[in-house]
């Protein structure tokens, strides 16, 4: 059974080499390591070229996260595949083990919680816990999956169902749509102890960042709109995820309404662009709702 890990990098040069290397250094017998390089400007090309044939480089124009997973998807050839942010890295002994889960059991993904502390070990034992929520999701349920990109991983054929995903420059579409389809499709397995390592930084596009708080809801309108329609099966959790992403995105608008009566000086203003986007996605559910398409 061959493996493939799909790194995703944007100008992370920085973090980059110790990321490579935590995977190269895997006791795996087969895997290939695939790095797609998403139009970066700093020194991340030069580091990726010192590597040569150890690793399968895919450059491209910068098109965002969801671009990165496609084209590394569609570089790969194992078959099971794991995704890695470059500012991550995959404690020792990560490749053998969750191969040795997808082995033993009848799963389709595999996702295994993260540490925050770089000097983490690996654990001695696993605490495995098998899912499946594939009625829950259908009911609209929302199971519990808090596993970030670099814990996740597939077999290629549920991976086909789901990429090529809908791109978008900014954090839009990413680990949480992926996450949702995945359990919706198939049986997985939740690995409670951590095997991957997550580096919290001032560079970090989303985790622990200000602008979590205004992404969020952006993320859940788009995630449920996409779910949505491509998946039958997936319409009520679709429409759940647009309704709490409207009430959060109309609960920061009040409040940045509320900010510019109050401040003085010129208008506070709100984001044209923000309303133009809620607007679309209350008509787009609606439409929904009375069974329409879009």
């Amino acid at each position: 059974m061959k493996l493939s890990v799909l790194i995703n990098n944007f100008n992370y040069g920085q973090f980059l080499r110790p990321c490579i290397d935590s995977v190269l250094s895997q006791n795996y017998p087969d895997f290939e390591v695939v790095v797609v390089d998403d139009g970066s400007t700093d020194d991340s090309r030069e580091i990726l070229a010192s590597y040569g044939a150890r690793i399968r480089s895919v450059l491209k124009e910068n098109g965002g996260q969801a671009s990165s997973f496609n084209a590394g998807f569609d570089a790969a050839s194992g078959d099971i595949l794991f995704l890695l942010d470059a500012d991550d890295a995959f404690l020792p002994g990560k490749l053998a083990r969750i191969g040795e889960i997808y082995d033993r059991n009848e799963i389709d993904w595999c996702f295994d919680r993260v540490t925050t502390k770089e000097d983490d070990q690996p654990p001695g034992e696993l605490q495995v816990t098998l899912f499946d929520k594939r009625e829950t999701l259908r009911k609209g349920g929302f199971p519990s999956l808090p596993v970030p990109t670099s814990g996740l991983s597939f077999r290629r054929a549920l991976l086909s169902q789901i990429l090529p995903m809908s791109v978008a420059t900014d954090v839009v579409l990413s680990d949480n749509y992926i996450k949702f389809a995945a359990a919706y499709l198939g049986r997985g397995a939740i690995i409670e102890t951590p095997l991957t390592f997550q580096r919290i930084h001032a560079s970090n596009r989303y985790t622990g960042t200000s602008r979590a708080k205004t992404l969020r809801p952006r993320i859940m309108i788009a995630t449920g709109l996409e779910l949505a329609r491509r998946y039958d099966g997936l319409q009520a959790l679709g429409k759940s995820l647009v309704a709490g992403g409207i009430a959060q995105t109309t609960s920061l608008l009040k409040l940045r309404s509320e900010a510019r009566n109050t401040v003085a000086g010129g208008p506070f203003g709100r984001d044209a662009a923000t309303e133009v986007a809620l607007m679309a996605a209350r008509k787009r559910l609606g439409n929904m709702l009375r069974g329409g398409q879009s």
